[in-house]
This record gives structure tokens, sequence and C-alpha cells, in this order.
């Protein structure tokens, strides 16, 4: 049979269709393409890239959302096992509910609510991972940093166990002058001393003709019982003990964070790296705050404050003189006494008098936006 021979036309327009066919199919594929790119580029930032995703920048160093996840698993953590634990705290000491015990109810609750706004536990993370950071700056500029040997002495510590068998002695507070009335300041504080009303004591007249009664018998000692068996004595932590407890903790925190033993070595780290910041940044801070004893009378104009401390200088009493004269409510009945008091805590004109007057003597009037006062 022979093939019937197409025209022109018919060629022109199936070339047309095979061409608009061909740009369907690249028009899919290019489609499917970027579907599928779509997809696992979310997938992906979802997984392998959002460990490395930052979530705060502070000073050019990132804190990476890997790290914020897993400081966020161990806070949840630690919460639960705070939980659990003042639980049968509470049920040990009999309560029946423990979330509503008077010792107990409101450490539950706090903790509970926590555990139940994860924005606010994820925020309380973040703040302290950039505290941290700006720690680890700031010792770093300082020249200061942790030792593997001071790291390790730490966590010994923590878990009990003591090489050379005894705590470390805790540290001495430092010692601080209280504020005290020395007898000069005593001696211008007028105290009138209350008299104690003492009531006779009724003295019994012996009776000649009293027969005198028998002295009782004394009763016989009791015989001593058997001593009562000491307790045990707690075994002190071993280094095989330490060892494995230590251990059992990476265990742990990995099983529930997903944190290395490097990443737990480094969240510890910290702690000790701010305490030795704090120590460095206060070393040169002084546990002394330099505070006065005064007493005051205050009035409305100058002319009255003269005349009144040529009166205190003549010798008159000074608690009666705050008590006719002085317009400070709070103190005019309580001889003028303003306690002690620092630098800061009072207006400056009379705070600069205060802080510079002897001990004993009278101001001359000091203005001030309530008055004129006198201190002494």
């Amino acid at each position: 049979m022979t093939p019937q021979k197409q025209s022109k036309k018919h060629i022109a327009h199936l070339q047309v269709v095979r061409q608009q066919e061909r740009i369907i199919w690249i028009s899919a594929i290019v489609v499917a393409v970027v579907v599928i790119g779509i997809v696992t580029t979310a997938i992906l930032a979802d997984t392998v890239f959002l460990p490395y995703r930052a979530v705060a920048t502070v000073n050019g160093e990132t804190i990476r959302a890997g790290d914020f996840q897993k400081q966020v698993k161990l806070q949840r953590f630690q919460l639960i096992n705070q939980f659990n634990q003042y639980y049968q705290f509470a049920q040990m000491f009999g309560a029946t509910d423990p979330m509503s015990d008077p010792n107990f109810g409101m450490a539950l609750q706090q903790i509970y609510q926590q555990l139940n706004m994860p924005a606010t536990v994820g925020q309380t993370v973040l703040d302290y991972m950039i505290e941290l950071t700006l720690v680890r700056q700031e010792a770093a500029r300082r020249g200061l940093s942790v030792s593997p040997e001071e790291l390790e002495k730490a966590l010994q510590e923590g878990f009990g166990y003591y090489p050379n068998g005894t705590p470390t002695a805790l540290p001495t507070p430092t010692a601080f002058a209280t504020p005290t009335l020395n007898p000069t300041a005593l001696a211008l504080v007028t105290i009138t001393p209350t008299a104690t009303p003492i009531t006779p004591t009724a003295t019994a007249t012996p009776d000649p003709n009293q027969t005198p009664t028998a002295t009782p018998t004394a009763f016989p000692t009791a015989t001593a019982g058997p001593s009562p068996t000491p307790f045990p004595t707690a075994t002190p932590m071993t280094l095989e003990g330490y060892q494995s407890a230590f251990d059992e903790r990476l265990k742990i925190i990995s099983e529930q964070a997903g944190m290395s033993r490097e990443e737990y070595l480094k969240f510890y780290e910290g702690f000790l790296l701010r305490d030795k910041l704090f120590a460095d940044v206060t070393k040169d801070l002084q546990p002394v705050q330099e505070k006065v004893w005064a007493r005051h009378i205050l009035v409305a104009d100058a002319a009255l404050a003269t005349t009144i401390a040529e009166k205190l200088r003549a010798g008159e009493d000074f608690a009666k003189l705050a008590a006719e004269f002085s317009t400070d409510p709070s103190s005019k009945d309580q001889g003028g006494m303003l306690d002690w008091f620092s630098k800061g805590k009072m207006v400056a004109p009379f705070e600069e008098a205060a802080f510079s007057l002897p001990i004993g003597q009278i101001s001359d009037p000091v203005q001030t936006e309530y008055g004129c006062t006198l201190s002494r």
C-alpha cells in the first residue's frame, strides 16, 4: 500500500504541536524541580541548617539555635526535677494536696507555670546565654580564665568528692563597721529612765509553837539505761564513686538535652568564670559606708533658727526646743532625731553640714528647700 503523501500544511501543524508538547514538558519539569527544591530547602532548614541559625548576636559573636535548643531542654529537665523533688518533700511531710500546701504549694505552682510557658523559659535561657557571652568577652578582656584543674576541682566538690578527705572551709566573712553611738553621742540624747515599781515580798514570821514538818526522803537515783546506738556515719565519696556519678550525670544530660561532655563542661565553666569576673570587678570595693547620726530642728526662717541656735549653745535642752519649734512632724516629738543616714539620703545643704560638723557641735542655720534647719 502506498503511503499517503502529507501536505506542507499538515507537516507544519505537526511541528507546532510537537513544539507545544516540548514546552509543556519542559515547564512541568522546571515546576517539579522548583517544588522539590523548595520542599528540600524547607526540610533542610528545619533539620540540617537549623542548629546553625543565629538566634542572637552579642558584639559580633553568634549564639546559634542548636546551642539554644540544648540549653532550653536542659532548663526544662532541671525544672521537672525540681518539681518532682518539691512534690515528694510535700508528701513526706504529710501533705494531701502538695499543690495547695502552705509550705511547698507556692514553689510547685511557680515551677508548673514556667513549664507551661515555653516562651518564658526560652527567653530566660536566651537572656542567660547572652549574659554568659558578655561574661566570657569581658573575662577575656581582663585576662581571666578557668584552668582545667580549677574546673575539675569545682566538679569534684559539686559531687561531694574531696580528695583531701575534708570539705573546703567556708570563706570567712569580711568584718565591717556597724554604726554605734559613742559616749559623746549618747550624752546628747535625753533619755528619761522609767521607774520600775517594786512589789514588796512578804516575809513569813516563824511561829514558835508550830510543829516542824519532816523533811521528805530523797528518791533513789535512777539507774542509767543503755546508751542509744549512734547513727551510721556517711561513707565519704571515693574517686571511683565520683567518676561513676559524673558519668551517669553526663549520660542523663546527653539523653535529655543532647549535650556532649565538652558542651556540659563549657556550661559549668561559665559559672566559675562569672564568679571570677565578679570577684575581679568588686575587688576594690570596701564593705564600709560612711554614715552620720544627727538631730535637727526645722523652722521657717533664718531669724528664728539663729535664736534657737543661741539657746542651744547656752545649754537649753535640744529635745524640748525641737518639740516646741520644729516643723518636721517625723522628728519633732523624737527629740529631733533622724537616726543614721548615708550620703545621698538628705537634701544637699543639710547633708553637707551634717557630714562636716564635729560631734556635739551645733551647726549654723542652713537654708534648704523645706526651710531653715539646725543640726547637731
